[in-house]
């Protein structure tokens, strides 16, 4: 890789971090503290188009003409009945009325969130353990090892810092202390 003439070099600390457990498997992974740039466009793009939230827009700009109240109001009432809190004359009338609306976004939502974690797990699999998994290797792991792989893409979507280890621990880690 060709690297680019620093001022001053970045700090590169990097921990192991194990993924799994006794009944799954564990794997141990690099923890960078970032997503990279294709990590990151890898997720978004199998992500494009999936946008639960402008669905919910949309639906609650409709409500707000058909019912005659405000579009925050609407989204409010949306989100209350996504979440079974089907109490008050509006949520009622939202949960009556459009209820097939409602279902068709959760459930879409929720396919975009399957869709993202075998995105993420594939992705940092192949970037950071084996370069030729692919998306249908991933399709065949427990699910444990998604929930545990879309935490890890979230602390380093979030740039949780990598601690610094000490010289020590550093050298008993590599002698098996």
């Amino acid at each position: 890789m060709t690297s680019l003439p620093f001022v001053v070099h970045p700090r590169i600390v990097t921990e192991k971090v194990t993924i799994g457990n006794d009944q799954i498997g564990i794997l141990e992974v690099t923890r960078k503290g970032y997503l990279t740039v294709a990590e990151k466009a890898f997720v978004d793009s199998v992500m494009q188009g999936s946008d639960g939230i402008s669905q919910i827009v949309f639906l609650a700009n409709k409500i707000s003409k058909e019912l005659r109240t405000t579009p925050e109001k609407a989204y409010m009432a949306i989100t209350d009945v996504m979440q079974g809190k089907d109490e008050g004359k509006l949520n009622e009338a939202v949960a009556n009325e459009y209820a097939e609306e409602i279902a068709n976004i959760t459930s879409k939502m929720s396919e975009s969130l399957q869709r993202r974690a075998i995105a993420a797990t594939t992705i940092l699999i192949q970037t950071r353990v084996k370069s030729d998994w692919t998306i249908e290797d991933t399709l065949k792991l427990d699910p444990e090892f998604l929930n545990q792989f879309v935490a890890l893409y979230e602390r380093e979507d979030q740039r949780e810092p990598v601690t610094e280890q000490s010289k020590e621990k550093e050298a008993s880690d590599v002698v098996g202390k």
